[in-house]
Formats: C-alpha cells, structure tokens, sequence
C-alpha cells in the first residue's frame, strides 16, 4: 500500500506541476532571462537522475546553453532533507497529509546547472518551489554568502503559498572565469530545512568514444583488438582513466589528452568460455562526470580437434613402459597453444588454488602462534618472524602462478605444452609405466589457449 501511495503522490505531483505550468510561463515573460521550465517533469530516484551517459549523451549534453539544458530537463528527485523543525514555533497548522521523509515543497530543478558561459556575465534559473500540502505553507531561501550566486525572493516573500501553488525565486549567477563553480541553498519550510544544489560547469573535456563496440564473432581463448583513434573535442585537456572487466580490457588505461589532439586506444576482447559477452567500458574524467562504452562479443570454438577421446593402453609388466599416440589436428587460421592440464575448467583450477592457499594461510597462523610461545623464553627469536612470513608468502605465490600442467608417476604425456600451425597436426605420446599390477584410469585435459594468426 506505501508503494500505490507513493506511486499516487508522484502522478498528483507531476499532475499538479502540468496544471500550473501556463501559469508559470506568463509568470516568467517579466523576468529578464529567457529561461523556462519544460511542461510536466516526472519525480523519479537520484539514481535516475544521475544515471550515466554514452559519449553521444555527454556530448549532446554539454553542447547545451543552461537555457537549453533546463528546457529539456524531464526530471526531478525530492529533496534532501538536512533538519526537521518544531512547527509548533511557526504554525498552528501542525498536521500535514504529507509523508516526514518527504519535504513540504517540491523543488525544480532539483540540482541547478549552469554550464557555457562567458565570464562576468551575468546568467539566471529560476528555482520553482511548489507546496506539495494541501494547506497553505510558508517557504524561504537561505543563501550563504558568496560574490558569484545571488538569490532573488519573489515580492510576496513572507505570505503562505496557496497548496498546490508555486514560489518562484530567481538565481543569479555572475562567473569570474571559465571555471567550476559550486554552491549550496538551503530551504525552510515550517516543518524542515532541505538543500538545492547549484553547479556551475566550466571547461570540460569531451573525448569521441563511440557508443558502441562490437567485436563480433571471436574464438574462444584467442585474443581480439580493436584500436579506437579518440580526439578530444572539448575546451579543456582531458585526464581520465577507464575501467574494464574480463573478458574486456584497455591499453593505456589512464590517459591525458590536450584541446584537439588524437591518441589510439586499444580494446581487447579475450573470451574464456563459448557464448556471448557483454560489459562497459567506463570513462572517469579529472572533473568527476563518468560516461560508457558499451561492449559486445560472442565466443566460438575453432576447428582443434582430438583424433579421439580415449586411449586404451594395452597390458603392461611392471618396471616396463608401453605408449601411445594421440593427435590434435588445427583445421582453424590461427595457431593453437595447447597444455595438457589436471582440471577440467579454470573455475576448477582456481578453486583448488584457493584450497591450497587457504591451507597455507591457517599453517602460517598455526606455525606463528607456536613461533610467539617460542618468543617467550627467548625474545631473540622475533627477528625470524619476517623469514617465517616470507616463506609462507613466497609458497602461497607459486601456487598461484603454477600452470597446474598434468603429472604422474604412472601416466607421462609428450609434449605437456605446444604450439600446432594453422592446418597443421602434432603428435602427443602417452607413456604408461605401472607401478603394480592392477588397473589405472586417469582422465587429462587438452587445454587449448589459440594464439596469434601467423605473419
């Protein structure tokens, strides 16, 4: 029932803010600015509002005058609200239909913005406060103060604002330089105090990254590039960095680039399992905006295959040896890396190394702890703690760098690492060397890791 309420209270919200829209425009023909608000803004969460942009967004975005960029604002969140007061100090009207969480005015904008503007001129917003209650309120801007932001109160400051009414003050902005500007207004009403950002764009830098980047259809373990030429199109030097997950990543990752100049990027896309792949390639820049890159990939299996899936090795004496031959044909462009592994994924893999390292870590804290008794009786001993450390460290390392390649006492593979040529075939000897006379069965893995085209 709190969710149809809410979803009730933003439709009468934004019902109500349509109605009094014509009002407000020939409210606004006497002001000096040309700015206007857009007819019907929808009350939707922060996150809406401040969801992240594609390139193309950005920099439609930027290109906007502040007029522009008001008249096309669709959005608006409620207010944070920083107190709550005793209305007992300034109504009688103390109950209110309106939620506490909820301010008794609704702001728009809710972030003011002024971005393209020329120094020492002056620029104009006009903040709308709109009583949400159905009781008439009072309403005030409280300003800090500062030489560029000037509020202007309208003349019936002072005098309850009729329910479902606006209040209308007018921001002034006056910029020294092409620079970032920032400031807080604080509102008060008769039961809180809430705040309207204000935000002042300078120069800012524009990269032309596309929307969209599709690798298409890629072999699976084989690495992909694509190199992005990006120019910075803004009016300020980019310094940005750019965020990636597997199966995507980017060279250089961090980057400067001056007013007009070009430099490459490379995207590389290394799938580690067959279907498709998705991610974002994110842009963080130096003055805090963030915009993605969407990526796309799907993964095949090339043309390597086993000439068969099993061997069976004939009956052996003991302290002899028997063998035979396996062979991986490379019907594909493209030369395969093969490794003859223990697990079957590297899911599996990276589970047992986490096992292992696990294990080491409680040995480590076992061995430390005794190490400490140790310590009690001869406190000299404490200068070893950084050996004992060290030594622990250095195993838990070579766990995780070991390729995990298959060996056995019993069952021996030839070669356990190689390359095969593009329409091409190696042979694999498997020796079999029994220790006792029984039966042994042992299941290995053709790890296929496909390397670059020949040149």
């Amino acid at each position: 029932e709190k969710k149809k309420l809410l979803k009730m209270t933003s439709r009468r919200l934004e019902e109500s803010m349509g109605a009094v829209q014509m009002g407000l425009v020939n409210m606004f023909k006497g002001f000096q600015s040309k700015v206007l608000p857009p007819l019907s803004p929808k009350v939707v969460t922060e996150e809406e509002v401040n969801r992240m942009l594609t390139p193309s967004e950005f920099l439609k975005e930027m290109s906007l005058t502040t007029e522009q960029r008001l008249a096309k604002t669709r959005l608006m969140c409620r207010p944070q609200i920083i107190e709550l007061l005793d209305m007992g100090e300034t109504t009688h009207q103390k109950f209110s239909g309106i939620d506490l969480d909820q301010a008794l005015f609704q702001p728009f904008p809710s972030e003011i913005i002024f971005q393209n503007y020329t120094p020492c001129e002056v620029y104009e917003v006009p903040l709308i406060l709109r009583n949400n209650d159905k009781i008439p309120r009072l309403v005030k801007v409280v300003e800090e103060s500062s030489p560029y932001f000037k509020v202007i109160s309208p003349k019936d400051i002072g005098h309850k604002v009729a329910p479902g009414v606006p209040s209308v003050f007018r921001i002034l902005f006056t910029p020294e330089e092409n620079k970032d500007y920032a400031h807080t207004l604080t509102c008060v009403t008769e039961r809180e105090k809430f705040i309207v950002p204000i935000k002042a764009r300078g120069a800012r830098a524009i990269l032309d990254f596309p929307d969209k980047l599709n690798f298409s259809t890629c072999p699976v373990k084989y690495s992909t590039q694509k190199i992005l030429l990006v120019r910075n199109i803004g009016n300020k030097n980019a310094v940005f960095h750019i965020k990636t997950c597997r199966p995507f990543s980017i060279e250089p990752a961090v980057g400067t680039l001056n007013v007009g100049e070009s430099m490459q990027l490379e995207v590389e896309f290394e799938p580690q399992s067959v279907g498709d792949h998705s991610g974002r390639l994110i842009v963080c820049y130096d003055t805090g905006e963030k915009v993605f890159v969407s990526l796309y990939g799907a993964a095949i299996d090339m043309n390597i295959r086993l000439d068969k899936n099993s061997l069976t090795i004939e009956k052996t004496y003991i302290s002899l040896a028997n063998q035979r031959t396996i062979t991986i044909h490379n019907r594909s462009n493209i030369i395969a890396h093969f490794l003859w592994k223990v697990f079957a994924t590297q899911q599996e893999e990276d589970r047992e190394k986490y096992r292992v390292c696990d294990d080491l870590i409680k040995e480590e804290k076992d061995e430390t702890d005794e190490f400490f008794e140790e310590c009690i009786t001869d406190p000299l001993l404490r200068e070893h703690l950084s050996v004992l450390s060290r030594t622990f460290a250095n195993q838990r390392r070579l766990v995780q760098g070991d390729s995990k390649l298959f060996f056995n006492n019993v069952f021996t593979v030839e070669p356990l690492e190689g390359d095969v040529w593009p329409n091409s075939s190696a042979e694999i000897t498997v020796y079999f060397n029994p220790l006792e006379a029984k039966l042994y069965q042992q299941t290995i893995y053709c790890d296929i890791l496909d390397q670059s085209p020949p040149e």
